[in-house]
């Protein structure tokens, strides 16, 4: 009999319920959780470096090596009306069309200021200024330039010689005379946000002989273009 109470009593002792504690139990939970996140920045931060170098090498690259191409420009054509010379002065109309290239993939170009001459031999007979204006990459653009001189009467243009004056006249009464045109630019070459570079040019079409018809003032470009200008140009 004291056997069975024994046994019922050993029985019914309940158990030692298993810890719910959340700080035994969960103790080690947010560590992975932690290192999974702490692993994910590292690598992020390490991308954003590693393409933060790379377009640091390729804007040096571009400002130390791939210095920017020169603009093509190409003179379409040129006229000369009401060609007037007379004591020492000259009258004339001119008309030039010529078109301006960017051959640039990677660089827009920004003509800040271009002033333009037409000369007979070395000597400035007319003077022109163009407005500023942009070329974007691979962009052309047509410039049609009309301009005139009245001699003494205009102050704008420079004053010729009156030797210059006569032998330029002279060529003139023979059927045709040489002019050449020049320009100077200075302009501000752009890539993407790898900064700017600012340069000089000097544009040159040269030897352009021009035909006149007698006794008519009027006289045009006896090759009749295109042709390719040089642009010497000067990196500031």
């Amino acid at each position: 009999m004291e056997i069975s109470k024994t046994a019922q009593r050993s029985v019914t002792v309940p158990l030692l319920p298993v810890s719910h504690n959340p700080s035994i139990s969960n103790s080690y939970v947010p560590q992975p959780i932690t290192s999974r996140w702490i692993s994910k920045l590292v690598l992020v931060h390490r991308v954003l470096l590693l393409a933060l170098g790379i377009v640091t090498l390729i804007c040096v690259f571009m400002a130390t090596s791939h210095f920017p191409q020169p603009p093509k420009i190409r003179l379409n054509s040129l006229f000369v009306s009401k060609l007037n010379i007379s004591r020492g002065m000259l009258g004339a109309n001119f008309d030039v069309t010529f078109t301006i290239e960017n051959p640039n993939l990677v660089s827009w170009v920004r003509f800040n200021r271009l002033d333009g001459s037409i000369l007979y031999k070395d000597s400035t007979i007319l003077t022109y200024s163009l407005e500023p204006f942009v070329l974007g990459l691979k962009q052309q653009r047509t410039m049609h330039v009309k301009t005139s001189t009245m001699g003494s009467q205009d102050v704008d243009q420079p004053a010729v010689e009156e030797g210059v004056l006569d032998e330029m006249k002279r060529q003139g009464e023979d059927g045709a005379v040489d002019l050449s045109l020049e320009m100077f630019a200075w302009a501000t070459y752009r890539s993407g946000w790898c900064g700017t570079q600012s340069v000089t040019m000097n544009p040159q079409c040269l030897d352009l002989r021009v035909g006149f018809l007698p006794k008519v003032g009027f006289g045009s470009w006896i090759s009749g273009g295109p042709i390719t200008c040089s642009v010497p140009m000067l990196i500031n």
